[in-house]
């Protein structure tokens, strides 16, 4: 999926599994290169890999979209999850007070939390 330059500066999607079949949920988003990724605990937890999902970013919570689509959840491997994306997933959480409690903390979170991507 091309990733429009508008949604970058924004930070939740909103994510009505089943595509489009049930609640819409906010999810904290970042975006690298053509991918956008969000944590699939929490809300998303019941979500599975392969699942479709409706996605829409939105200037304002209960504004107009701004870029809808559909998308599959795909898991990312831990290892595989890039630290700047993570830092923008948690850049509203403190991770530490020194460049190696930030790296412990990013390395904590990787392991222990779900990312997915949004794959159109």
């Amino acid at each position: 999926m091309i990733v429009p330059k508008e949604i970058s500066s924004h930070h939740t999607v909103w994510v009505r599994p089943r595509d489009g079949h049930g609640p819409a949920v906010p999810a904290r988003y970042a975006t690298s290169g053509e991918h956008v990724y969000c944590f699939g605990d929490d809300v998303l937890a019941e979500v599975l890999d392969g699942e479709r999902v409706a996605a829409t970013v939105h200037r304002i919570a209960n504004g107009p979209p701004l870029f809808g689509f559909s998308a599959t959840v795909r898991t990312v491997v831990p290892d595989k999850v890039d630290a700047e994306v993570l830092n923008e997933l948690l850049t509203h959480v403190p991770l530490g007070r020194t460049l190696s409690e930030v790296q412990h903390s990013l390395d904590d979170q990787r392991q222990r939390r779900r990312v997915v991507e949004l794959v159109a």
